[in-house]
């Protein structure tokens, strides 16, 4: 799967969430920031394949164990389930660990820009094509120069894997998912559309990105 996307790790991570299953874009998240196979597994939760190996974000060599795992809803059109996590003792997680989680939120707010465009380009409101409506327009333009600035911040990064104020861009991602979950209306909530790909995101951040989540 990695073979066929060129580029560093975030370009990597960030291509895999835009083009191909949500699954195999945690999986390869897991493998660029660990090089073990499986699902980053935060402090207390993680969303996984069931049944597949969870690594820790410290990537050290702990036991990972899952107490109870819930048939989310939302996630099972991607069939990724969510886990509650035997408590770990903290531990320090590697930066570039944070950085190749931006990218894969990144990735995904790009997958769901590019649904809500395909949804919306040959429709029509009030007389004309929907996408040229203002609002609309503004909320794509937004969108994508937010992204292209995202991914040069993410290309300087470079070998150090260190992204300034994940937090920051974590947010950002956040209200620009939302802004593209609106652009679809009802139709994002079909199986696998916008509405889940935005529950998925916020659970990553969730259990992967947030200080709760990551037990630091």
């Amino acid at each position: 799967m990695l073979d066929r996307v060129a580029g560093s790790p975030v370009e990597q991570v960030f291509e895999t969430a835009r083009k191909a299953h949500p699954a195999q874009a945690l999986q390869a998240t897991c493998l660029l920031a660990t090089g073990r196979d499986g699902f980053l597994a935060g402090a207390c939760h993680a969303v996984h394949r069931s049944g597949a190996p969870l690594v820790a974000l410290s990537n050290t060599p702990v036991e990972v164990v899952i107490r109870d795992t819930e048939q989310e809803p939302g996630i099972a059109c991607f069939d990724l389930v969510l886990s509650q996590l035997e408590p770990r003792a903290p531990q320090a997680i590697p930066p570039q660990v944070h950085t190749l989680v931006v990218a894969l939120r990144a990735g995904l707010l790009a997958r769901t820009m590019d649904l809500a465009f395909l949804h919306l380009q040959d429709r029509e409101s009030l007389g004309q094509k929907t996408l040229h409506h203002q609002l609309v327009k503004a909320r794509f333009s937004d969108t994508s120069a937010f992204l292209s600035q995202l991914r040069r911040e993410l290309a300087v990064v470079g070998s150090e894997g260190i992204v300034d104020s994940p937090g920051r861009l974590h947010n950002a991602i956040d209200t620009h998912l939302l802004h593209c979950a609106k652009l679809m209306g009802g139709h994002g909530l079909r199986d696998a559309a916008v509405h889940g790909l935005e529950y998925l995101s916020v659970l990553i951040r969730a259990t992967l990105a947030s200080q709760q989540g990551t037990g630091v």
